[in-house]
């Protein structure tokens, strides 16, 4: 049976860390290797995103593989929602894995799918295990241990959240989350519930980041005309964090809650860092998924 990559709590602890580790071994993110020569990927975007995009193509490319793209153009989604068990079993002779981005997954059986292909989700509104995961190597990369490290989460919920929200039932780090006042929290509660594990929820950003060692900037498409104002990263929000507090983004820029510019350009901001991360629990992803399931990972 092929492996799938769609959510952190799909991968479990074991393969979660793992991932994290072998992406801090690598010696060069941008290493050229011929692990994919004679693979296809297909690239199946609902939504458009060049920063995903880019990421994905660069880690099969450099890794000797072929790319596929198929944008949000078309009718291909309500061909795939109609008739995904025709189309899928036909797919397998044209290409070798296959990459999702902006359709939910919390729905999908891969079991019962019985595909001969490996699926990976590049991001989706319910969970994005690239991003977490590489997130979670930045952090380790600069705190060098999570026990005691603190993190929060400012803006709307999207996919890194939920995924961040199940990596701490595997990595010890403790999350504080402040979302806009009209999110309903209450499905978010009822995960860390089930979880058990260290999240705390706060109505603004200053109770959020309140000692935080990393900051993660949110996108803003739920914020309300008066949030967008005041919620914003800038020197006064991190003067409560921690003093070696770091910031992470978890959308682009443009779509992110503000950043001041002195904060982007200063040396608290791991936004190229994070760029290289991708890439390499992307490449290390590609690895896992396409090797033997010997060890039970």
């Amino acid at each position: 049976m092929a492996r799938h990559i769609l959510s952190i709590k799909g991968l479990g602890e074991k393969a979660s860390w793992l991932l994290v580790q072998q992406a801090l071994g690598m010696p060069e993110p941008k290493l050229q290797t011929d692990f994919m020569a004679q693979r296809v990927a297909l690239l199946m975007f609902s939504q458009h995103s060049l920063p995903e995009r880019l990421c994905v193509s660069a880690a099969v490319r450099q890794m000797g593989g072929a790319v596929v793209y198929e944008g949000n153009r078309g009718i291909w989604r309500t061909e795939m929602s109609d008739y995904q068990e025709q189309l899928l079993p036909v797919f397998s002779y044209y290409i070798d894995c296959m990459y999702m981005y902006g359709l939910p997954v919390g729905g999908w059986d891969m079991e019962a799918s019985c595909l001969r292909f490996p699926l990976i989700n590049a991001g989706s509104p319910d969970a994005h295990p690239a991003h977490a995961l590489a997130d979670i190597a930045c952090m380790l990369r600069n705190s060098r241990y999570l026990n005691g490290v603190t993190c929060a989460w400012i803006g709307c919920v999207n996919g890194t959240l939920h995924s961040l929200i199940e990596a701490t039932a595997w990595f010890p780090f403790a999350l504080r989350v402040a979302v806009p006042s009209r999110t309903d929290v209450a499905p978010l509660r009822e995960a860390v519930a089930r979880l058990g594990s260290s999240v705390t929820f706060h109505e603004t950003p200053e109770e959020a980041a309140h000692g935080a060692n990393y900051v993660f900037a949110g996108c803003r498409s739920g914020l309300t005309d008066e949030e967008r104002e005041h919620w914003r990263v800038d020197p006064a929000l991190l003067a409560r964090a921690a003093g070696d507090v770091r910031l992470m983004l978890s959308a682009s820029p443009v779509a992110a809650i503000r950043v001041d510019d002195s904060v982007l350009t200063s040396k608290s901001s791991l936004l190229v860092q994070q760029a290289e991360y991708r890439l390499r629990v992307h490449k290390r992803m590609l690895h896992w998924v396409f090797l033997d399931n010997e060890t039970g990972i």
